[in-house]
């Protein structure tokens, strides 16, 4: 299942991170199946809430806090012991009770234990001393950071991990110490300088660090639950929306300019060709008048006739008038196809008939 603003597999995450997350909820939680339903619980609810995640690298971080806060969930709704707060003066003295010890107890991690042997003292005690004790030593959480986690003081926070660090001790001392178990030259310079209480952090957190439990089943996601693939690139996908919108808005408005641009091209170049509109439809009575008007020095007799001409003369205006009426006409469809073809781009095409009338002139001769 794939989350679309990173190509996050759960599957694949599922496969990488539970044995490690499910060796922390070990800790918490003794019955392993238990744990394991937890785990599952926990990556469902990651899926569901991924889009709380914004940084990658910050996923295992994630998971873990999710997990915990699951399993400590888990403990107080399950536990018949509660998480009470002490009262200050309920909270033993750390400092005298360990002076009243022998060195032996005082420096039990000067030997070296397994994983199997430290996560049974913690299995020895009770779910809220379980709990603070986790928390402070191996999550590295302050007191008040586990108060606020677990609803107590932070004298109850104290008070829990004291006892719970003496069960451990107990535990440690009468089960697995002898002559023969080894000891640690490390932690035996630190107890010499002073620095023994360093060792409980220390031997939980190196024991722990890499502690695995691989499950015994795959992730399963319920058919009703929805992945929300919003994701910790979700803003990545929304201005890759936001720029996809503002392209084709763009490629739009670039569109519609050039359109506009070439209409008015058209317009222009339409406009810019000379149509002699005398040459369109003309009238054969009105080319006659214009062409009297363009000769005013004809001579003409009383009643408006010509005077004579000689027979040749008269055949050659002939010719030469009807040469002019058909280069006119054909000048005429020329131009009136060139107007047809600009016109067509925007409007539709008109039937223009050309009448085409050739008068020949009777001349009559007078004689004197």
């Amino acid at each position: 299942m794939m989350q679309n603003n990173s190509n996050l597999d759960w599957q694949k995450v599922y496969s990488n991170y539970s044995p490690k997350l499910l060796g922390i909820c070990r800790r918490y939680i003794q019955d392993i199946y238990t744990a394991e339903d937890i785990v599952q619980d926990s990556f469902i609810t990651a899926i569901q809430k991924n889009h709380q995640l914004h940084d990658e690298k910050a996923l295992f971080a994630w998971l873990k806090k999710i997990v915990v806060n699951n399993a400590l969930q888990h403990i107080r709704s399950h536990s018949k012991d509660t998480f009470v707060t002490t009262e200050p003066s309920e909270i033993p003295d750390m400092y005298s009770e360990m002076e009243n010890q022998t060195l032996e107890e005082k420096n039990i991690f000067i030997y070296d234990f397994t994983n199997e042997e430290l996560l049974s003292s913690i299995d020895n005690l009770p779910p809220h001393h379980k709990s603070v004790f986790n928390l402070y030593f191996i999550e590295n959480h302050s007191h008040a950071e586990i108060s606020s986690l677990l609803g107590i003081t932070v004298n109850t926070s104290k008070s829990h991990l004291l006892r719970a660090k003496k069960s451990v001790q107990n535990y440690l001392l009468n089960n697995f110490v002898n002559h023969n178990t080894p000891k640690k030259k490390m932690a035996q310079l630190l107890v010499i300088f002073g620095l023994g209480g360093l060792l409980w952090a220390q031997t939980f957190q190196n024991k722990f660090a890499q502690f695995k439990i691989q499950p015994l089943k795959k992730l399963e996601i319920p058919s009703d639950h929805q992945i929300n693939n919003s994701g910790f690139s979700s803003s990545n996908q929304a201005w890759k929306k936001k720029l996809m919108i503002g392209g084709t808005l763009l490629i739009i408005a670039i569109a519609s300019v050039f359109l506009l641009n070439t209409r008015n091209s058209l317009i222009s170049n339409n406009s810019s060709v000379p149509i002699n509109k005398n040459q369109i439809g003309i009238n054969p009575i009105q080319a006659r008048k214009n062409e009297k008007k363009s000769n005013p020095n004809r001579e003409k007799n009383p009643v408006g006739q010509h005077i004579n001409e000689p027979h040749s003369t008269h055949n050659d205006l002939q010719n030469v008038t009807e040469s002019k009426e058909k280069e006119q006409s054909l000048v005429i469809k020329k131009n009136l196809k060139k107007t047809i073809i600009k016109d067509s781009v925007h409007e539709p095409s008109q039937k223009v008939i050309v009448v085409k009338k050739i008068v020949r002139r009777d001349t009559i001769f007078v004689e004197k």
